[in-house]
């Protein structure tokens, strides 16, 4: 039994060995913290920029097993822990108020995006859609141009 990614055996309750997909045999396991990186490098974020200050977009273009294809979770419980393999604490830490939310991929899309918009007494209006002219990018020919406003008080 070892993880097929550091080929190490030894385990802990910060970095348990997991079943993370469809995988069998030698393949089956891999550490928490050897998935979390490697998820980790697949990660692109569009920073803010001077017409949306206050938005922020993490893409994940790959969030599945290279092997079997499946898609992970964004966390695993295993007895009472759960680990998550996507941690934005540190971008929530300086965020007082903010709005999280996640576009969900269509059937075998196996990418992953979150945007973070950071709510301030300045830009408390945020438009969603595929235009130009929206904060946050919906690539999806269903989608209108501006498909919705999220409008804060």
């Amino acid at each position: 039994i070892q993880c097929r990614i550091c080929w190490s055996s030894e385990e802990d309750s910060t970095n348990p060995l997991i079943i993370a997909c469809k995988c069998k045999g030698t393949v089956g396991l891999i550490h928490f913290q050897c998935l979390k990186n490697w998820v980790l490098t697949q990660k692109q974020e569009k920073p803010p920029n001077a017409q949306n200050q206050n938005v922020r977009s993490f893409y994940w273009k790959r969030f599945e097993c290279e092997i079997c294809k499946q898609m992970y979770p964004y966390t695993f419980k295993i007895q009472r822990s759960i680990y998550k393999i996507i941690d934005l604490s540190e971008q929530l830490a300086t965020a007082n108020n903010y709005i999280l939310l996640e576009s969900m991929p269509l059937d075998k899309n196996t990418s992953r995006n979150i945007h973070l918009l950071t709510v301030t007494p300045e830009q408390s209006e945020f438009k969603l859609g595929r235009g130009h002219e929206s904060q946050v990018r919906i690539n999806d020919i269903s989608v209108s141009r501006c498909h919705a406003i999220i409008k804060c008080k």
